[in-house]
């Protein structure tokens, strides 16, 4: 065998072993990931609020039943008035209430909002 032969099927193997790491180690075209909204995590304080949540929905929707109107000074939506649910459809105002601001929200009409997050 001559030397030029000899290189060829040197490169050949090369070649043939470049191209099979190559295959390998690719996992295909490089795609750029999509934009995604990350979403903003809630604040501490309005995380503490948020296990009183399904009591205060729970008392305004009892309280509307019977009344016809939300407990707020003007029966529409609106601030808590919290003497309106406490004793009857509440055992108490929940404890965290002096961090938390809850109001009944107009759209959709009596769902319980805590400092604008419904």
């Amino acid at each position: 065998m001559t030397i030029t032969k000899i290189a060829g099927i040197a490169f050949i193997f090369v070649l043939g072993v470049l191209l099979v790491v190559g295959f390998i180690s690719h996992d295909g075209p490089a795609v750029e990931p999509t934009p995604t909204a990350t979403p903003t995590p809630l604040p501490t304080v309005v995380m503490s609020c948020v296990p009183a949540r399904v009591a205060i929905q729970q008392a305004l929707n009892d309280y509307n039943a019977q009344h016809g109107e939300w407990p707020t000074a003007d029966g529409q939506p609106g601030d808590i008035e919290w003497t309106k649910l406490v004793p009857d459809f509440m055992a108490g105002v929940p404890s965290n209430d002096s961090k938390c601001e809850w109001w009944v929200n107009s759209d959709p009409e009596g769902a319980v909002c805590l400092q604008n997050i419904c």
